[in-house]
């Protein structure tokens, strides 16, 4: 399918908040990120891991792909803000907030409205976020996370995966007003593959991509979307299985008249253009 790179998750499933809970899910985040680690060493001469976007170019240059490391779930971290750091020097360049249900950070989009918004915690978790030059990823989160993370952020943050909320009323998808506030702070919000964000009834294809994508480029402007395809979170519809096939959805923009810059932004580089502000922004190491 002509991809690049490609980021990889440990993805950890929020579980009970007690020390003990805490501490499976942060041991449970640390096997997950060696095992992608140990992916990619298992084939160097394809593949490489990235910290950066110039890693990336690099790697391209040599004929390689390239694999990032994130994290989902913030519940990683338990109520312990130290593990930012630990996970940002092991190479983690985003990690979102949540997942289904609310933890020690803020409030999930499947939750129980628990902090109304980010908590006390999840305010200093986005602020060493950004002095660690970790990109803050809000899928998953609540409306009022959302916007609080928006308030706390001083770089602008991402939505991985989620769609358009106008087309497929899924909590976890975004309002039209939550699009124009991410693109207002310089944002990106990434379209996903996963059929149950699409569309409610019937089967999900590519074409159900192609009308949310659209719907978010003309809300929120070509420069503030891109692609999240979750292929290791059940992404995939019939049209999009999996990387292969991504190189048809290319040739469906340009039958829709997409310019090769919106192409170059929507397949990467407007998310790349966040992760080097978040950290050109970095103040710790």
């Amino acid at each position: 399918g002509c991809l690049d790179a490609g980021i990889m998750v440990a993805y950890i499933p929020q579980g009970e908040r007690t020390d003990e809970g805490n501490s499976r899910a942060l041991a449970l985040a640390e096997r997950k990120l060696e095992q992608i680690e140990a992916l990619t060493q298992a084939c160097p001469r394809f593949l490489g891991l990235a910290r950066t976007p110039d890693d990336i170019a690099r790697l391209k240059e040599r004929g390689m792909k390239a694999i990032m490391r994130g994290i989902e779930n913030g519940y990683a971290i338990g109520h312990d803000l130290s593990l930012l750091a630990r996970f940002r020097r092991m190479g983690v360049v985003y990690m979102t907030l949540c997942h289904n249900g609310d933890n020690d950070i803020c409030d999930s989009a499947r939750g129980q409205a628990e902090h109304g918004g980010l908590s006390e915690f999840g305010r200093s978790v986005v602020t060493r976020m950004n002095e660690l030059g970790m990109m803050v990823d809000l899928s998953h989160a609540a409306e009022s996370s959302f916007y609080d993370a928006l308030e706390v952020s001083r770089v602008p943050i991402v939505c991985s995966h989620s769609n358009s909320k106008a087309f497929c009323p899924h909590p976890r998808n975004l309002t039209d007003d939550q699009m124009r506030a991410l693109a207002r702070h310089g944002g990106v919000a990434q379209v996903t593959l996963y059929h149950g964000f699409l569309r409610q009834e019937g089967e999900a294809t590519i074409m159900d991509v192609l009308e949310h994508l659209r719907h978010m480029v003309d809300v929120m402007g070509p420069e503030h979307v891109g692609i999240g395809t979750d292929f290791d979170g059940d992404g995939g519809v019939r049209g999009l299985r999996d990387a292969s096939e991504l190189i048809g959805f290319t040739r469906e923009l340009l039958r829709r008249c997409y310019s090769r810059q919106d192409l170059q932004g929507i397949w990467g580089g407007n998310f790349l253009r966040v992760m080097r502000l978040a950290q050109g922004a970095a103040t710790m190491r």
